[in-house]
């Protein structure tokens, strides 16, 4: 089986390894950020692209039959239905051979619980609770989606809340809507960084690195 493309360049991977690990040594804490392709299948897409090519279909339809009365035929219900029908198998097949314009189907808080949950299952599966402060903190951003997760473990706990958390995420949504992941994790780290050090954590408090600064590309929806 081929290998899958590698969604960062080599000097994208690099650049941000550096600036995790320059995060690391001045806070203590231990950060893994990922990259996933994709984080669910989002079933539907499909059919709301279905559903706005027929409305769109059948808005026309009806406006030209008010335009010129005297084109109604006995065949104008098939022609009807013909043109709703394949207005919205037109844009339904848009949606399955172009992701991109499927993802304008795509509701941000069904984005965003979906990369959530793939960063909690992730943060399980790599077993980032196994640190020995329990410092770890999950960066996942999804590419197709274009949204950011992030999940800190219980050292962080009555010290940094939900809304801290929420502002990290907000610092790296313009670059993601732009399709710029380098960018986007940079501006996180930079965020997450400046979150710890203003509430008291410092390289003093950390152990040694256990985890990888590299990160990690993650495939398509499990």
């Amino acid at each position: 089986m081929a290998a899958s493309p590698r969604m960062l360049t080599a000097e994208d991977a690099a650049a941000i390894a550096a600036r995790v690990a320059a995060c690391e040594t001045r806070t203590g804490a231990q950060v893994v950020v990922a990259l996933a392709e994709r984080t669910d299948r989002f079933h539907g897409l499909r059919w709301r692209a279905f559903a706005l090519g027929s409305a769109a279909a059948a808005v026309a339809v009806v406006a030209a039959d008010f335009a010129r009365p005297d084109w109604v035929t006995s065949h104008t219900a098939l022609v009807a239905a013909v043109a709703i029908l394949g207005g919205g198998l037109a844009l339904a097949l848009a949606a399955s051979c172009w992701p991109r314009f499927a993802r304008l189907f795509l509701q941000h808080s069904r984005a965003h619980a979906a990369v959530n949950r793939r960063a909690k299952m992730l943060f399980l599966e790599r077993e980032l609770f196994a640190t020995p402060r329990r410092d770890a903190v999950l960066l996942l951003a999804g590419r197709y989606e274009r949204v950011m997760a992030v999940i800190g473990d219980t050292a962080y706990r009555g010290r940094i809340g939900d809304d801290d958390w929420q502002s990290i995420v907000d610092a790296t949504t313009a670059d993601l809507a732009r399709g710029r992941p380098r960018a986007a994790f940079v501006a996180g780290l930079d965020a997450l960084e400046a979150l710890l050090v203003a509430r008291g954590f410092v390289a003093g408090e950390g152990g040694r690195n256990v985890l990888p600064d590299a990160p990690l590309e993650i495939g398509g929806a499990p």
